[in-house]
């Protein structure tokens, strides 16, 4: 059965919408997306020898390899050749071409009539992981595909230049999350299982199993540089049990796929009717199989699929803190019901309902989203006008006391995620600062780490609270002789909120700036102040 002659155009619209969030702003903004730019230009400054000496009371280059590089890896070209907001938005445009672009792979690989599903695969693009910045874990998802579809075509294959390019991908997928490599070696297991019963049935279990032994062994053996150094990075890392959220709190936003709810509550009605109509369509492939009465090479996906649940409701402990999996997670079960429908032939009209859908589905998230996006992007360019006023070299203290970001009027822009956190970040973008707020460099297996000694988040706190905290408190005057001669040359307020105006920390920095620096410029609308040291 052939795809529908209009498939590929439904698809080329659907991506194409699905970049114009990007290209109808100018700056696209998430939450640690302007933290990681920040850090690219750091390792671009590093590599082009400028500013080293500026740089180097606070930060260091990590001397391991470990996950987390891919980003930066991607954003450094980038921004060796265009301005950092065009530069960010190539690397988001990349993001969305490759996760829909792997996604379509792999469902080709499957079976190539079940393409159709890219309409409802490429819904999953934009998600709650990549607006919150989670820039690495989401190329590691998009890398999934890639690395699953072209495992899966060459798999019985001797070819070394293929070879070359799987080990390459699995390398990539490395350096990109723990996230992605722990699902794609999960769903590459099962697949593996799900083959070897199709030819345990086709031949005989000795056969069979001498075969998955030696595709698996071909993966292990392509996967062995990323696994020893992802194996160094495990022991590198502190293993905590931490609890986490029911699994009732996780099914619930399994049903209501809250990983698709991304800056706005208005977005719940539409991501819970992706839900719905994932599950009803599942249900459906699931009684056309059962007619059937037949078992395929790539049903392996259906073991994956129950694996995925499992993972998702009853998660390791070890692997929620920072990762929150249960919840950050919960598209990867429904990814995991699209991939294995690939392998079921459906009727023309069921093709037909779910590109019609999937179109349907885009443009509501799109009313929902652009406007938020267009505001966001206004702010941003708000704060960055403020480049002009701050000479390279400098070192800025950033108290943000707006998270949520409002507008002018008083509108809260996106009230369902932090997206304002590190905005102030595209100013070291563009020019070689060093910034308060630079949270990556906190965390030992990121490019960039942090001099304690210098770090402002430690150096600059009071009674074990810092400029993190909302409202945000600052021992502003005594970082030059904690950090032994460093200053802090100004001092940015993002958003100062009326209802903190009489708060003992606001009163407590107001002080200190009054004592010590100069107001020396205010954007238009008021939502970005600059102080400089006297």
């Amino acid at each position: 059965m052939k795809k529908p002659p209009y498939e590929p155009i439904l698809f080329t619209l659907l991506l194409l919408l699905a970049l114009l969030p990007i290209w109808s702003v100018t700056f696209f903004v998430t939450g640690d997306g302007p933290c990681h730019l920040y850090n690219s230009k750091i390792l671009l400054d590093w590599y082009s020898g400028e500013a080293l000496d500026f740089y180097k009371p606070f930060y260091f280059l990590n001397p391991n390899l470990d996950p987390n590089w891919l980003t930066n890896l991607t954003q450094i070209p980038l921004l060796m050749l265009f301005p950092a907001p065009l530069a960010e938005k190539l690397f988001f445009s990349l993001y969305i071409l490759l996760f829909a672009g792997g996604f379509r792979f792999l469902c080709r690989q499957i079976n190539p009539d079940a393409v159709f599903l890219s309409a409802l695969g490429i819904l999953f693009a934009w998600n709650h992981i990549v607006m919150m910045g989670f820039l690495n874990n989401a190329l590691s998802l998009a890398l999934w595909f890639w690395v699953l579809g072209y495992w899966w075509k060459v798999r019985a294959s001797g070819n070394i230049f293929a070879l070359l390019c799987l080990a390459f991908l699995l390398f990539a997928l490395y350096l990109a999350h723990p996230i992605g490599l722990f699902f794609t070696g999960l769903s590459i297991l099962a697949m593996l299982a799900g083959q070897f019963f199709y030819q345990q049935k086709q031949s005989n279990w000795k056969s069979a199993f001498k075969s998955m032994l030696l595709q698996g062994g071909k993966v292990l053996l392509l996967s062995l540089p990323g696994l020893i150094l992802f194996a160094q990075f495990i022991l590198k890392r502190e293993w905590r049990p931490e609890t986490g959220p029911s699994w009732i709190k996780i099914l619930d936003n399994l049903v209501r796929l809250t990983a698709l709810i991304n800056l706005s509550r208005a977005e719940n009605a539409v991501a819970a009717a992706v839900s719905i109509f994932c599950i009803l369509l599942f249900a459906l492939a699931l009684r056309l199989r059962w007619r059937e009465r037949r078992w395929l090479e790539s049903d392996g996906l259906l073991i994956f699929v129950a694996i995925s649940f499992g993972v998702i409701l009853f998660p390791p402990s070890g692997l929620m803190g920072g990762l929150e999996v249960p919840l950050r997670m919960v598209m990867i079960p429904f990814i995991s019901l699209l991939l294995w429908m690939a392998t079921v032939k459906f009727p023309p009209w069921v093709k037909q309902i779910c590109m019609g859908f999937g179109l349907l589905a885009t443009l509501a998230f799109l009313w929902v989203r652009l406007p938020i996006h267009r505001a966001a992007s206004d702010y941003a360019a708000e704060v960055y006008s403020l480049r002009y006023q701050i000479p390279d070299q400098s070192r800025i203290l950033v108290l943000n006391y707006d998270w949520d970001g409002h507008t002018p009027e008083g509108k809260i822009i996106a009230d369902k995620i932090w997206l304002f956190t590190h905005l102030d970040c595209y100013l070291g973008a563009q020019s070689s600062l060093v910034i308060s707020d630079n949270y990556e460099a906190n965390f030992w297996y990121f490019p960039t780490v942090a001099h304690w000694e210098t770090n402002m988040y430690t150096q600059t706190d009071k009674d074990g609270i810092n400029f993190d905290h909302r409202p945000p408190r600052a021992d502003i005057l005594s970082y030059q002789r904690r950090t032994q001669g460093q200053e802090i040359d100004y001092v940015l307020l993002l958003s100062p909120r009326p209802e903190y105006a009489q708060h003992p920390y606001t009163l407590e920095i107001m002080e200190q700036l009054n004592q010590a620096y100069t107001k020396v410029s205010t954007t238009e609308l008021g939502r970005a102040i600059l102080y400089k040291k006297r």
